[in-house]
């Protein structure tokens, strides 16, 4: 008899409200990985384009 194994995942924010929400995005730092839903990652790529926007201003200027 053939199996087949389903992995779900989950959003790591949202875990840690004690919800299940799927994960649908990957945000990698270095070896660090989080499975984010698409609003946690849309907060997240937003927190980090503003952190970093002057500098990536002010090397493309260079």
């Amino acid at each position: 008899m053939a199996r087949k194994v389903v992995e779900t995942v989950t959003c790591d924010a949202c875990s840690k409200k004690g919800l299940e929400v799927e994960g649908t995005v990957v945000l990698k730092i270095m070896d660090d990985r989080y499975d984010l839903c698409d609003e946690h990652g849309a907060r997240f790529r937003d927190q980090l384009r503003a952190a970093l926007a002057p500098s990536l201003d002010a090397a493309l200027t260079a």
